[in-house]
């Protein structure tokens, strides 16, 4: 029996796919910059962030393709890509707990309410039973 993929799903994925190719094209500035700030530069604290800017935009990349890996993983049913998508979100929850408690700007409530609605998603049954984490009642 083949499984659809639920909807719920597929527009995570796109989501996902969409902040793939925004931390992509946020990486790729300071990976230009960077190493133009180091070079020839006799000035040692510029330098150095020279390199802390280039360091920066090889993260962002890097985050941009694990965030394409993890949405067609999602695509596909996996299972360790529903796992990443549960700790991003979590993660995400207390980053916005801790801005919204230090900043007290109420439109931290927003990811909250998002990544929320996330995990409460990833736990619905049609959801496990498209990853393999439950099984379907025989009949």
């Amino acid at each position: 029996m083949t499984l659809h993929r639920p909807t719920g799903i597929t527009i995570i994925s796109i989501l996902m796919i969409i902040g793939g190719i925004i931390l992509l094209f946020t990486g790729i500035t300071p990976l230009i910059i960077g190493p133009l700030i180091s070079i020839n530069i006799s000035d040692y604290e510029i330098s150095q962030l020279g390199l802390l800017i280039t360091i920066g935009g090889l993260i962002l990349v890097a985050l941009g393709i694990a965030s394409f890996i993890v949405s067609w993983g999602l695509l596909k049913g996996k299972g360790w890509a529903r796992t990443i998508t549960l700790i991003i979100s979590i993660i995400a929850i207390i980053f916005a707990i801790i801005s919204l408690a230090s900043i007290r700007d109420l439109i931290h409530i927003i990811p909250i309410v998002i990544y929320g609605i996330i995990i409460y998603y990833m736990f619905t049954r049609k959801v496990k039973l498209f990853f393999g984490k439950v099984k379907e009642p025989t009949t």
